[in-house]
């Protein structure tokens, strides 16, 4: 008989076949395989489970938050020891910002960022650098639940590919034959004797199950359509990172090149003149208009027009931007064209406030106050990349994020609130029929300006908003704690009568 080991294993193991056992087999690598996608089906199943204690049946509020965190910290337990120092601690404070929107109020906004926030940290969590990460979360939209898809289907070929004679019917049959006759005859005598038992039983067997919720079980499955990718983040570490060949490309000359530039930029200003010095007389210079034409008119007829401009100048600003080096005269045609735009800009935004003075705030105003302040920003990144010969990419990356900041901002910015509170104080005769129809957030600002009888003014108007209450804490809302608490104050304020 041979002696002697290999690898920490006997020889003589290895000769009578035990090698396949080893830590090295194949064999035994599928079964730790096996073994640690049960424990992910057995934590999807607990996850599922807590999120239909969580969110079913509830309104939408910090239950939300809870089992987004939830879902985003197993995946990270899963990952962590293939992950950095720095990815660990990056995704933890990822997972925090992505559902702080979702603890403010749950509304479109939050869900989009939280959607958002987890498919970038599931990229992370499959180990993707920096360099990669925007691009796998863009590509985790699709290839997660295809995932999702495929590991179903493997699994359930799995449990079809059960090798059934490797069991012994015969000896299962005569091993468990007489334990379960024997228990039945005895359970059978033990009910006929005790008359508690009897009525038990037969309470069980007229009881029906409930139909099942059809909602309820499409609700679980997309929720686990959600959590396995997380789950499973490693696995989709190649498809998130693909990349697409670099293929040779032929240089034509497009529409866009140095004369055509050329000619644009000088029609550009020359037009954007004109627009300029009309602004600087009717605006500025209060130089009266033509009979017919109220300034309210002038102002928001040119607003949102001008806000588009301003969009268009800067998309042609970018692919413009490669045909103005080295010639100094488009470069300086184009900086005095991007500062015409900002003026332009700075108009629209004086517009839109003479308008908003005389008619009050409303939901796409506001939204056109952030979007010309976000514009004219973007403008200013655009000059300063040009002035200091910045490459696109370092203009589009700090573009981008401004873009991804202010809208994380506003998610935390009750723009029912602010509107109920500028036109009541601002306005002698506030537009209450608008005010009536927004949320419950415009309620304290009513309370102030009119009582404890404000819902008076929206009898007109047949809408009347509702302050809700919540159930329990899985309906908690930052926004509505905060609108309740104000509502007491000025409850606990009030003279007595």
């Amino acid at each position: 008989m041979t002696t002697g080991t290999f690898r920490g294993v006997p020889l003589s193991m290895q000769q009578d076949g035990w090698w396949l056992d080893t830590p090295k087999s194949p064999r035994r690598d599928m079964r730790a395989v096996r073994k640690r996608d049960g424990f992910k089906v057995v934590l999807l199943a607990a996850l599922i489970a807590v999120g239909d204690l969580l969110v079913w049946d509830a309104a939408p509020a910090l239950s939300f938050a809870l089992l987004a965190l939830l879902i985003v910290m197993a995946g990270l337990v899963l990952a962590w020891p293939g992950l950095s120092v720095r990815a660990r601690f990056g995704v933890g404070a990822g997972a925090v910002l992505t559902v702080l929107p979702l603890i403010e109020q749950v509304q479109p906004l939050s869900v989009l960022i939280a959607l958002t926030g987890i498919s970038v940290l599931l990229a992370a969590l499959a180990g993707l650098g920096r360099s990669d990460l925007l691009r796998g979360a863009a590509r985790a939209w699709w290839f997660a639940p295809a995932q999702t898809g495929v590991d179903a289907v493997t699994g359930a070929r799995r449990l079809g590919n059960i090798n059934s004679g490797a069991i012994n019917i015969r000896a299962l049959l005569i091993g468990w034959a007489l334990p379960l006759g024997a228990t039945a005859l005895f359970a059978l005598l033990l009910i006929g004797a005790n008359p508690v038992l009897d009525r038990a039983l037969s309470q069980l067997t007229t009881w029906q199950m409930p139909a099942p919720n059809v909602w309820r079980l499409w609700f679980w499955v997309l929720l686990g359509a959600l959590i396995w990718p997380v789950l499973v983040a490693s696995r989709l570490h190649e498809r998130l990172r693909a990349r697409r060949p670099v293929r040779a490309t032929v240089s034509r000359q497009g529409i866009v090149n140095a004369g055509s530039v050329a000619r644009s930029l000088v029609a550009f200003n020359a037009l954007f003149a004109v627009q300029t010095v009309m602004d600087i007389l009717f605006l500025y210079g209060n130089v009266g208009l033509p009979e017919g034409i109220s300034p309210a008119t002038y102002a928001h007829r040119g607003a949102y027009p001008l806000l588009a401009a301003a969009l268009l100048a800067g998309v042609f600003a970018v692919l413009a931007r490669p045909h103005l080096a080295g010639r100094p005269v488009l470069r300086w045609l184009m900086l005095l064209w991007l500062a015409q735009t900002l003026a332009l800009v700075g108009a629209s935004l004086f517009r839109l406030d003479a308008y908003v003075d005389a008619y009050g705030l409303t939901r796409l105003r506001m939204a056109a106050y952030i979007w010309m302040g976000l514009v004219a920003a973007g403008l200013g990144v655009v000059v300063w990349q040009i002035w200091r010969d910045k490459p696109a990419a370092w203009m589009l990356v700090r573009s981008g994020a401004l873009g991804v900041v202010v809208l994380y901002l506003c998610a935390f910015l009750s723009f029912d609130a602010t509107i109920a509170r500028h036109n009541l104080t601002r306005h002698s005769d506030p537009d209450t029929f608008m005010l009536c129809g927004l949320s419950e957030d415009v309620i304290p600002a009513m309370t102030a300006r009119f009582g404890p009888e404000w819902p008076r003014e929206c009898v007109s108007s047949y809408r009347v908003p509702r302050l809700s209450y919540p159930d329990d804490w899985r309906e908690w809302g930052f926004r509505n704690w905060r609108v309740r608490r104000s509502l007491a104050a000025m409850t606990a304020q009030a003279p007595a009568p």
